[in-house]
């Protein structure tokens, strides 16, 4: 090797290296920012933040007690700032911690979520420590994004979803709908659909997908928190429920929710002028309280749902019509996607099944 190529070498692993040594001084930067809980995290840094606090996927410094534990049971509120906000059973919320002894059934998932049952001790007058999570009767999670492998428990322990949509601003997604549907149907809670910003579309061009989600069964309402439209029907869907809201930001959660519980006054935000896109206004979920009855768990907007815990043969569950037409299949193992013999792709050119359905099915098949 001549003295010139070697000295080229020498430069470029040089100048890897103090790459490398810059990166791990952003991370650690990063990382005592997030420790002390910054307030100008982004929403996407918080999410972040609540990946490494919450996921425990390496649980060898937690000590595994053979006895039961013993605590005072409440039901995890709201997370803000390393503290969890917990209900007590009279009503009474109070601040508490995790530690590496905090005993959970749920391995490779998020610690402790938003609808979690917990126990906890008290160690000040306003200070406690959870030292037990209970198991979970179902949640709504996805892949975390710093670990794939990782689940991410969005809300745990919940009734129904309520899949909130724009007919515009933004505009509606049927593929995001689907998702939330498979999630529902694999995870055991029920789903409801709701067209939000009707006063948009006086033509109500949101009639045809609206029926098409009827027809299978999906219940939906048609709502405007600008004019009040669609409210009672609404509420009558909430009432008595625990209900989780999601979907895009910008559809219009908040306003919802303060147009059917007006003492709760959310902050609100318009529409981006850039890219005609929504704007965070929630940054993390939270179990709110109706005062006609029921509670709601208010999540952040995504732009996507990645599915968590899903296989390819999980996610006819949230297509009925497929599962239906599947019994006609030539093959037991048909995925309905290009097989011969498949019955499912028959009945979408004989259009008893829909062809934007399908698509979106396809579309998740090919994300799993």
């Amino acid at each position: 090797m001549s003295r010139n190529m070697w000295t080229q070498k020498r430069k470029q692993s040089r100048k890897l290296d103090e790459l490398d040594r810059h990166e791990e001084r952003r991370q650690a930067r990063k990382a005592r920012a997030l420790e002390q809980g910054s307030e100008e995290l982004s929403v996407e840094d918080s999410e972040h933040h609540a990946d490494e606090m919450l996921s425990r996927r390496v649980r060898d410094k937690a000590i595994v007690l053979p006895e039961e534990s013993t605590g005072e049971p409440g039901r995890v509120v709201a997370y803000r700032r390393n503290t969890f906000l917990v209900e007590r059973e009279d009503g009474s919320t109070i601040g508490c911690r995790t530690r590496s002894t905090t005993r959970t059934p749920h391995e490779d998932s998020t610690l402790v979520a938003v609808g979690d049952q917990v126990l906890f001790e008290v160690l000040e007058e306003k200070e406690g420590v959870i030292v037990e999570v209970r198991p979970r009767r179902n949640r709504l999670s996805r892949s975390s994004k710093l670990h794939r492998e990782v689940e991410q428990v969005m809300v745990a322990n919940i009734d129904q979803i309520l899949i909130v949509a724009s007919v515009q601003e933004p505009w509606l997604k049927p593929g995001l709908i689907d998702r939330y549907l498979v999630t529902a149907a694999v995870n055991g809670f029920d789903s409801l659909l709701c067209f939000n910003k009707v006063d948009l579309d006086p033509d109500r061009h949101y009639q045809e997908i609206a029926e098409l989600y009827g027809g299978l069964d999906v219940p939906w309402c048609a709502t405007s928190a600008e004019t009040g439209e669609g409210m009672d029907r609404l509420r009558s869907l909430l009432t008595g429920r625990t209900t989780v809201l999601s979907g895009q930001s910008g559809v219009g959660k908040s306003s919802l929710l303060n147009a059917l519980n007006p003492d709760l006054r959310l902050t609100v935000r318009g529409i981006s002028q850039y890219n005609s896109k929504g704007t965070h206004t929630t940054t993390a979920a939270r179990l709110i309280r109706f005062n006609f009855g029921g509670h709601v768990v208010d999540t952040p907007g995504i732009k996507e749902l990645s599915l968590w815990g899903v296989s390819r043969e999980d996610v006819q569950m949230g297509y009925p019509e497929i599962l239906r037409e599947a019994d006609g299949c030539r093959f037991t193992n048909c995925r309905h996607s290009e097989e011969p013999g498949c019955a499912v792709a028959d009945a979408v050119e004989a259009g008893r099944i829909s062809p934007l359905r399908y698509q979106n099915y396809l579309s998740i098949l090919e994300s799993l």
